[in-house]
């Protein structure tokens, strides 16, 4: 699965090939739910995918696709949102064992164990047999909708705009959460370095030398953000179910070895950031154009390429008319 637009072809083109194969993978992992546990977790990956492409290419939609498919991907996230909850804290849950655990502590993570794998497994069950029909639907009408784009005659130029927009929105979110340090803000900021990270990777034609180095930091604190996020959840989870905990001292370590792997992933979280969105996002697009005024230099020196042939008809038809066609077949 190659998860990038070849932004030598028409965007009618590139941007429906990319979203179907991602939402058509989304579609195959949701109908084995019923038996791989980690089927819904895969499934959501592939909505944020294609979710970073419709943000990316919503603004040069005349119609109203992008924002359509976008809705109904959110609402199919939501109707799987409790079962990635629920995944994620078992997640959580090993890696503080992984960190905390001694000898002294190995019963209270035993315990803290078996109860989040038997929520999971509780709360998958019920989403197969409650949402995963529903969330199927939802995936299938957005894949519908993204054969019906109307890209007028943008270009990879706009996109190259989007992205700095994308970038604009993580440098603001990121001042904001490290500013407040509230879960909810570095939640926020998360979204946004996810969306920069997988526009990087889309758009990596553009930049190819520098965005395999950008997607890798940009994917490194986006998981360091992540299981911020997923310590979270795990908190809440332990905050409500007291009871479920043999005393309360076990309650108030589980919290404190939560607090303290947080506290280093944010500090973490806070000297990749600042690497990653060190530039002003007017720097960082006009950077990005002028890789891309490069590399499409390049190509055009390339052996074998045909040169663009111009519309015959006044005003110009535009980009792919059939006066286009015509002089190039004769070319």
């Amino acid at each position: 699965m190659n998860y990038r637009l070849n932004l030598f072809d028409l965007l009618s083109q590139s941007v429906p090939a990319v979203g179907c194969e991602q939402l058509d993978a989304a579609l195959e992992r949701l109908m084995t739910a019923d038996h791989d546990e980690t089927a819904i977790h895969a499934a959501r990956r592939h909505f944020k995918r294609t979710r970073a492409l419709l943000d990316l290419v919503k603004s040069v939609d005349k119609g109203d696709a992008a924002r359509s498919s976008q809705k109904l991907l959110s609402g199919a996230g939501k109707l799987l949102s409790a079962s990635r909850d629920a995944q994620v804290a078992v997640g959580a849950a090993e890696t503080l064992r992984e960190e905390f655990a001694d000898a002294s502590h190995e019963r209270l993570f035993s315990d803290l164990s078996s109860w989040l794998q038997a929520r999971h497994e509780h709360v998958l069950e019920r989403a197969v047999s409650e949402n995963i029909g529903n969330a199927i639907a939802e995936v299938a009408k957005a894949k519908a909708c993204l054969s019906q784009f109307d890209f007028g005659d943008a270009s990879a130029k706009d996109l190259l705009a989007a992205s700095a927009r994308t970038y604009k929105r993580g440098r603001r979110e990121m001042k904001k959460a490290l500013a407040s340090e509230h879960a909810e803000d570095l939640h926020e900021w998360r979204k946004q370095v996810q969306r920069h990270w997988r526009q990087t990777l889309l758009l990596r034609t553009a930049w190819p030398k520098e965005a395999k180095a950008r997607a890798k930091l940009a994917k490194t604190l986006s998981d360091a953000l992540g299981l911020h996020h997923d310590l979270a959840v795990l908190r809440e989870m332990i905050e409500q179910n007291r009871a479920v905990f043999r005393t309360p001292a076990d309650v108030n370590t589980l919290l404190l070895f939560i607090e303290e792997k947080q506290a280093s992933l944010l500090a973490d979280a806070k000297e990749r950031g600042e690497h990653l969105f060190s530039e002003k996002p007017k720097g960082f697009h006009a950077r990005l154009k002028a890789h891309w005024k490069s590399v499409n230099r390049t190509d055009e020196k390339r052996p074998g390429r045909r040169k663009k042939q111009k519309c015959t008809k006044k005003p110009p038809c535009g980009p792919g008319c059939k006066c286009e066609k015509k002089l190039a077949a004769k070319a």
